[in-house]
């Protein structure tokens, strides 16, 4: 067996850096974007929660996941919930499509109904029940493969005490959004100098993030979305930092498509995943067509030129879930803006 030297070790490893980005445009064109809904319900009879889009399946997301799942009438999701729920260190955005009932986060109780919203504030303990007399459909979206590939994705779950990380080291660790705890602000100020300041501002950081994750904006009622005329069309921005929410990586915007109509045409350096929430159509991703209806998920690779078309008699809606605010937070956020859409 040959043994490699040293020097063939490093080089291989610089090189992969240098191929990273040339391979990556080759995954992004052999990924899959169109997932049909009919192939969807038929796994939800079997097991009323599949995983649509996630990289542990294949797909070539690295930043957040999309699911569909079921919540049976007059039970809740988790089913042994009694009091906690669960929390993560990843941002969560749930999407109800059927049925009604409620959600307790961090104590909070928030109705909600088809067509509404929630952005789950980060390490919020939260659970939903469903109060009808029909099954729940709803969809979620969180961060975790952003989360799991820094190292610092937790899942802490009531039915599981035994994985609990912080949770387990009593009650006031349950109570707060800071993961760990925060630390006490004051013992960090020992000198009347710029290090000692800036090294305060630093223990303090995590403290002023759970108020403002506290003052957030959770809830989204599909009544007040608001479309408004844009270079890509009618589109209502549901969830950005700019009106209202505290999040740091995932966005959301609904996109209307009159009949006969399509939008414009754009591309972005940070991952999307698209909910067709109603109508039918088609969107085409580079030089490729994909016919989609109701309820069918759309993988948009990063950086490839996508448009949609609206080919139904009914108007169109496209909730798109993405993850923008990662990108513009870590200042790699680029959108490039070409045709412009044709009802607006």
């Amino acid at each position: 067996m040959d043994v490699k030297t040293t020097k063939q070790v490093h080089t291989e490893l610089a090189m992969r850096s240098v191929r990273f980005a040339k391979d990556e445009q080759g995954r992004r064109k052999g990924q899959d974007v169109l997932f049909k809904w009919p192939d969807i319900e038929k796994q939800l009879g079997e097991h009323k929660h599949i995983y649509v889009v996630d990289a542990r399946l294949g797909s070539n997301n690295h930043t957040h996941r999309l699911w569909y799942d079921v919540i049976p009438p007059h039970t809740e999701e988790g089913q042994d919930w009694r009091t906690l729920g669960h929390r993560h260190t990843v941002e969560a955005i749930i999407y109800f499509l059927k049925g009604k009932g409620h959600s307790i986060i961090d104590g909070v109780r928030y109705d909600w109904g088809p067509g509404d919203l929630l952005s789950v504030p980060m390490f919020s303990w939260h659970r939903h029940i469903n109060d009808s007399d029909e099954p729940v459909l709803r969809i979620a979206s969180t961060t975790g493969p952003l989360s799991l590939a820094l190292g610092q994705a937790v899942y802490e779950d009531e039915r599981y005490p035994e994985f609990w990380i912080y949770a387990q080291e009593g009650e006031d660790m349950r109570k707060t959004l800071i993961p760990g705890g925060g630390g006490q602000i004051e013992s960090a100020k020992v000198a009347n100098n710029r290090a000692a300041e800036l090294y305060a501002e630093q223990v303090a950081f995590a403290m002023h993030e759970e108020q403002l994750r506290r003052k957030s904006k959770v809830l989204v009622k599909q009544k007040d979305l608001v479309f408004e005329s844009t270079a890509m069309g009618k589109v209502a921005f549901v969830v950005d930092p700019r009106i209202g929410f505290h999040s740091k990586a995932l966005g959301v915007v609904m996109a209307e498509i009159s009949p006969g109509k399509r939008s414009g045409a754009h591309r972005h350096l940070y991952d999307e995943i698209d909910l067709i929430v109603g109508g039918k159509g088609k969107v085409i991703v580079e030089d490729k067509e994909y016919a989609f209806d109701t309820l069918d998920v759309l993988s948009i690779p990063v950086f490839q030129w996508h448009q949609y078309f609206n080919t139904g008699p009914e108007p169109l809606r496209i909730l798109g879930i993405n993850t923008r605010i990662a990108m513009d937070n870590l200042g790699l956020s680029l959108t490039h803006q070409g045709e412009h859409a044709d009802y607006v």
